[in-house]
């Protein structure tokens, strides 16, 4: 009697194959209009006109950050429903699939792909329409949470200064390039992730942020950026005039972010200039706030912050 019970019980939580083809029609559906939108934006961002002195006109195609973007922004609305799934229960026409699932699913992912996956969500929040930011921001932080949650509290601190060693030599080992760019997204996905989680005092993000070591003025960044406290100010504001790469530029510029609206009218002052000058790309003299960039993003979003 009680194994046809369990067996009974079972039936009900195991979910048919039909349910599952359902439920992966209906995330990888993207709405029409959202396609074409995305497809012309795409379309624009990789053609280039340029006018001759002689009135003609050259045409050609040409990838830029900005096609990357909008190419990463299709899968929007899938990502949304992702999200939906690890929030709760989701109801099939042939049954129920838990939030659990989901979570299951993350949490069998490598740490590498977690951090990237991330560290890639922060970036879509970043270029998402103000509606989605919400939303996007929600699912960075549930996977922060995933990630977080495989290291245990005592091991956090040396977990990051691992972190901030591998970020290091990926830089003095690794050629530039597309691996190169993943591994380095991971590194700074588990670094936002962990950082809510290490306790370091002041002084000690403030000897991370001045460090010659690039590992560990990423980890300062990661830190900083959380807290949002304005006590990191001129410190952050030296590494977005002064970055030496534009990762760690990028890192800088959202840490400013965060304390943006805690700033005196001489901090407001002392960074709209910054940004204005290093909006001035030129990346030999180490200007790295590129037009078609997401340093251009977040440093239009500082300026406007600055002018409210």
């Amino acid at each position: 009697m009680d194994s046809k019970s369990d067996h009974s019980e079972a039936s009900k939580s195991l979910i048919s194959r039909e349910a599952v083809d359902w439920l992966l029609q209906r995330i990888f559906q993207l709405p029409k209009k959202w396609l074409i939108i995305t497809i012309i934006l795409i379309l624009i961002s990789v053609c280039e006109i340029s006018w001759s002195k002689k009135e003609l006109f050259s045409f050609k195609f040409r990838v830029t950050n900005t096609t990357a973007i909008f190419l990463s922004l299709i899968w929007l609305p899938s990502i949304l429903k992702v999200f939906a799934l690890s929030g709760g229960a989701l109801k099939t026409p042939l049954g129920e699939i838990g939030g659990s699932g989901m979570k299951t699913m993350l949490e069998s992912l490598t740490a590498d792909s977690l951090g990237f996956l991330i560290e890639q969500t922060k970036l879509a929040e970043e270029v998402a329409p103000p509606k989605q930011q919400e939303e996007m921001r929600q699912i960075r932080q549930e996977w922060q949470k995933v990630y977080a949650s495989t290291i245990p509290v005592s091991e956090g601190r040396q977990e990051m200064e691992r972190l901030a060693e591998r970020y290091k030599q990926l830089r003095i080992t690794m050629p530039s390039g597309v691996q190169r760019t993943f591994e380095m997204e991971s590194v700074a996905g588990r670094m936002r992730a962990l950082a809510p989680e290490v306790k370091y005092s002041v002084q000690e993000v403030k000897d991370l942020l001045q460090s010659t070591d690039q590992g560990k003025r990423l980890l300062g960044l990661s830190v900083a950026e959380w807290s949002g406290d304005p006590i990191y100010f001129d410190l952050i504001l030296h590494l977005i005039r002064h970055s030496e790469t534009a990762f760690e530029q990028t890192s800088a510029l959202r840490a400013m972010e965060k304390m943006v609206s805690k700033l005196d009218t001489h901090q407001k002052k002392d960074l709209r200039a910054a940004l204005l000058e290093q909006r001035n790309f030129n990346e030999e003299e180490k200007r790295w706030i590129k037009p078609d960039s997401n340093r251009w993003v977040l440093s239009d979003r500082l300026l406007s912050a600055l002018n409210e």
